[in-house]
C-alpha cells in the first residue's frame, strides 16, 4: 500500500512524497510536525497481501536488522537514525533525510560516462563509509554496492542510502546463509563459495566504478580486460582502470586486500589527474600554465615535440592525434598556425614554465601507476621526482610514505607523512605518521602523532586504541586503560581492545580482571588466537594449568605460525609434566622464530 501525500504517521510525520520503494518497501519524504519545516526520510516495510508468509518473515527480519545497524552507526556520510514505530500493523523507521540525485539517476540523466575526477572524488569518500563499517567489530559488509545505493547531495557530497541486506562478517563461517545482490555487481563470494567478506564490497565497488566511468552495467563475475573501459571513455587514465581492473578480480586473494588501500589507490589517480579546467593558479599549477589556457586555442607545442592538450593541459605524446587524458582532438604541431609576434616582447611565453609542471605531473601519474601495480620502490622514486619537480603536495607525500611503509622504510615513511601533515593537517596523515613511528621503534614519537590525530578525529576508535597500545609498551599502565576504555566506549563490545586490556591488567598482576576482559575478549571472537593466547597466560599465572593448556592448545591451532603461541604452549606442557610435548612445541617455536631465547633456554633445561 502506497502512501498518500499528506498522510501523517505517529501523529508526528506528515508525508511529503514518496522518494523510491524497493524489496523490502517504500521510503518516503515527510516533515516533522513538532519541529515545522525539519524533513525527515521514513522506510515503511512492504505490506504486499500476495507476500507469502516466509518472505513476510524474511523482510520483517531485514527491516529489523537495518534498524539496528543503522541506530548503533554514526558517520557523516550515512543516514543518521531518529526513530521507529508501528503503526496500523506496519512497522516504520524514521532517519534522516539526503537531499539530491542517486549515481544511477546521473548516469540516466547523462546517457554518458560520468567524468572520471568526479568518479573518483565520489568513490574516495564511499571507501571512507566503508573503513568505518569495515573496522567494526564484528565487521559490516554491505553487500549490495551500486550506483543506485550512493546519493550525492547538491553540494556534491556523497552518501551511502541502503543497507537492507548488510550484513556482519562471521569469523570460522564457510558461507554465508543467504547469498544477496544485485547480481551485476555481485562478487563470486556473494554466490556461496564463500563468505562475503570486506573484499566482497572493494569488488561491488569496483564494478559501480566501472559503470560509472563506461555507463555500461559490468558483466557478472567478469574481470574487465586491459583496455575495455577505455574503450567506453578514450580519455580515461590507465591508472584508473588498472585499479578497477585489480578490485574486479575474481579470486578474492588478488583483489586490494583492505578498503584503506583500496581508498589510497584511488586518491593516487585523482591526484595524477590534470586539473580541471578553468583552475585556479596552485602549488599543481601556476597561473600561466596550460591548464588554465582559454579551450578554443589551439594546441600548444610541448617539449621534445609532444602536443599539449588545449582542454585540460596533458602533455600528450609526439604526433598524438586525441588527447590521451580526455579525447579531445589535437592540432599536430605542424598544422598549427604560425605564431603571432607577442604583443609585449618582455614578457616571457606562457610555454616556458610548462616543462616543470607538465614533468612533475608525469611523475605523480607514474608514481600512482607504480604504487597500484605493487611496484613500491618504483613508487618512491616516481614521488620523490614529481616533488622535485615541483608537485610538493599532501597527496603525494602521503603516496610517498605508503609506498615507504611497503617497503620497510618506517622512518622515512614517518617523516613523508609528517610533511603531508604540515601541507593539510589531518587525521589521516597524523594516524599514518604514528604507524610508521610505531614500526620504526619510536614509540613516544608515534604517541605524539597519534594524539594530533585524536584531535583531528575524536570519534575515531582506532586512535585511542593505538595509543593504549603504545602506552602499555611504555609501561604506562594507567594511561594505557584509559586510552583502551575510551576505544572500547566508541567501538563497544570489541575484541582486540578487550585483548589489550587484558595485557594491562595482566601486567598489573591483576589476573582475576584479566581473565574476565579475555573471556570476553574469545567470546566475541572465537577464531582469533590472541584472545586465547592471553587467557591461556593469565590462568597459567593462576596455577589452573588443564584450563590454561586447553586456551594454548587452541591459540597454536588458531594461529599455527605463531612462535608465541608454542613457546606460551611449550611452558604449559612442560608445567604439567607433559616434557615429550612440551619438547615438541618448543621446537617448533624456535624453527619459527630462531631467535626465540625463552624456548631455546626452555629446551637445554629439559
Amino acid at each position: 500500500m502506497t502512501l498518500a501525500s499528506g498522510t501523517v504517521l505517529a501523529n508526528r510525520y506528515r508525508v511529503l512524497a514518496r522518494l523510491g520503494e524497493g524489496g523490502m518497501g517504500s521510503v518516503y519524504q515527510v516533515e516533522d510536525l513538532k519541529r515545522p519545516g525539519v524533513v525527515y526520510a521514513v522506510k515503511a516495510l512492504l505490506d504486499d497481501t500476495t507476500t507469502s508468509p516466509e518472505d513476510m518473515a524474511w523482510a520483517a527480519k531485514r527491516f529489523d536488522e537495518e534498524i539496528t545497524l543503522l541506530s548503533r552507526l554514526s558517520h557523516p556520510r550515512i543516514p543518521a537514525f531518529v526513530d521507529r514505530f508501528t503503526e496500523g500493523g506496519r512497522r516504520y523507521f524514521v532517519m534522516e533525510y539526503i537531499p539530491g540525485m542517486t549515481l544511477e539517476q546521473r548516469l540516466e540523466r547523462a546517457h554518458a560516462p560520468l567524468p572520471e575526477r568526479d568518479v573518483l572524488g565520489w568513490m574516495v569518500g564511499v571507501c571512507d563509509v566503508l573503513a568505518y563499517l569495515h573496522s567494526q567489530r564484528p565487521p559490516i559488509i554491505v553487500r549490495d554496492l551500486k550506483p543506485g545505493n550512493i546519493m550525492v547531495t547538491p553540494s556534491g557530497d556523497v552518501r551511502l542510502i541502503d543497507f537492507g541486506i548488510a550484513r556482519t562478517y562471521k569469523a570460522g563461517k564457510a558461507s554465508n546463509t543467504e547469498n544477496l545482490g544485485t547480481m551485476t555487481y555481485a562478487s563470486p563470494e556473494h554466490l556461496g563459495q564463500t563468505q562475503t567478506d570486506a573484499r566482497s564490497d572493494i569488488y561491488s565497488l569496483g564494478a559501480t566504478i566501472y559503470h560509472l566511468l563506461t555507463n555500461a552495467e559490468p558483466a557478472p563475475l567478469e574481470t574487465p580486460a586491459p583496455g575495455q573501459l577505455r574503450k567506453y571513455q578514450p580519455g580515461l587514465s590507465e591508472a584508473t582502470e588498472r585499479v578497477v581492473i585489480r578490485a574486479m578480480k575474481l579470486n578474492a586473494a588478488e583483489r586490494f586486500q583492505t578498503v584503506v588501500e583500496f581508498r589510497e589507490a584511488l586518491r593516487a589517480c585523482l591526484d595524477a589527474l590534470p586539473a580541471p579546467v578553468g583552475a585556479t593558479a596552485s602549488a599543481q599549477a601556476p597561473a600561466s600554465s596550460p591548464r588554465t589556457a582559454n579551450p578554443a586555442r589551439p594546441a600548444s607545442a610541448a617539449p621534445s615535440g609532444g602536443v599539449i592538450c588545449p582542454r585540460c593541459g596533458y602533455f600528450n605524446r609526439p604526433g598524438a592525434r586525441f588527447c590521451a587524458n580526455d579525447g579531445v582532438p589535437l592540432v599536430p604541431s605542424a598544422k598549427r598556425p604560425p605564431a603571432k609576434p607577442a604583443a609585449r616582447p618582455q614578457a616571457a611565453p606562457a610555454t616556458r614554465i610548462v616543462p616543470t609542471a607538465t614533468t612533475a605531473d608525469l611523475y605523480a601519474r607514474k608514481a600512482t601507476e607504480a604504487f597500484g601495480a605493487g611496484k613500491y620502490l618504483q613508487a618512491v622514486q616516481q614521488s620523490e621526482a614529481a616533488i622535485t619537480q615541483g608537485r610538493a603536495t599532501y597527496d603525494v607525500y602521503l603516496l610517498l610514505g605508503r609506498a615507504q611503509r611497503q617497503l620497510g622504510r618506517a622512518g622515512e615513511a614517518a617523516h613523508a607523512f609528517a610533511e603531508a601533515g604540515r601541507l593539510r593537517p589531518s587525521a589521516e596523515a597524523a594516524y599514518q605518521e604514528g604507524m610508521a613511528w610505531r614500526e620504526a621503534g619510536e614509540a613516544l614519537k608515534a604517541q605524539l602523532a597519534f594524539s594530533r590525530a585524536r584531535q583531528l578525529d575524536p570519534r575515531n576508535a582506532e586512535i585511542p586504541y593505538q595509543l593504549g597500545l603504545i602506552c602499555l609498551e611504555m609501561g604506562q599502565l594507567a594511561q594505557a586503560e584509559g586510552e583502551l576504555r575510551d576505544a572500547l566506549t566508541l567501538r563497544q563490545d570489541d575484541g582486540a581492545t578487550l585483548v589489550a586490556l587484558g595485557k594491562v591488567e595482566i601486567a598489573r598482576q591483576r589476573l582475576d580482571e584479566a581473565v574476565e576482559y579475555l573471556r570476553r575478549a574469545v567470546a566475541l571472537e572465537p577464531r582469533e588466537s590472541a584472545g586465547h593466547l592471553e587467557l591461556g597466560r593469565a590462568l597459567m599465572g593462576m596455577g589452573r594449568l588443564p584450563e590454561a593448556t586447553k586456551e594454548l592448545e587452541q591459540a597454536a591451532k588458531l594461529a599455527p605460525e605463531s612462535a608465541e603461541a608454542q613457546t606460551s604452549l611449550g611452558m604449559a606442557y612442560h608445567a604439567g609434566g607433559r616434557r615429550s610435548q612440551a619438547r615438541t612445541a618448543l621446537k617448533k617455536a624456535i624453527a619459527l622464530n630462531p631467535r626465540d631465547a625463552e624456548a631455546q633456554q626452555l629446551l637445554k633445561q629439559m
